[in-house]
């Protein structure tokens, strides 16, 4: 069995953090920092901006399946904890099963509609 590759993300001058993609319910961008939502609703803050984390993991998982995607100027997104996509409610429901809650994220009408499209045409019936 593969064992899951683990991100590096240099997260001050004196401190790195490793995390596996998979632990990564979604990225919270303020500015120039970031908050990193992990299973189980664990968060840990990052001094760096949204561009500089889609650059480390395009950097560090460019062999891997994509995982991740961007909805707004606000989130980064695991793929897989997408529960529910609600373009008209403004809403992006997650579900970590670590979590007994639900996430509620709110993004634009249009970021949301192009989400949708996205996982839509990720989506293949087999014959």
């Amino acid at each position: 069995m593969k064992e899951e590759m683990e991100l590096i993300l240099p997260n001050t001058g004196t401190e790195i953090l490793k995390v596996r993609p998979s632990d990564i319910v979604y990225i919270e961008a303020d500015g120039n920092y970031c908050t990193m939502h992990l299973t189980g609703g664990f968060e840990q803050q990052l001094w760096f901006n949204r561009q500089r984390f889609i650059s480390i993991i395009s950097e560090q998982m460019r062999t891997e399946k994509p995982a991740f995607v961007v909805v707004g100027r606000s989130f980064i997104v695991n793929i897989s904890y997408i529960y529910r996509i609600n373009p008209v409610q403004g809403e992006l429901v997650l579900f970590d099963n670590l979590n007994p809650a639900q996430i509620r994220l709110h993004a634009s009408q249009e970021a949301l509609n192009r989400l949708k499209d996205m996982i839509g045409s990720m989506n293949t019936i087999l014959p």
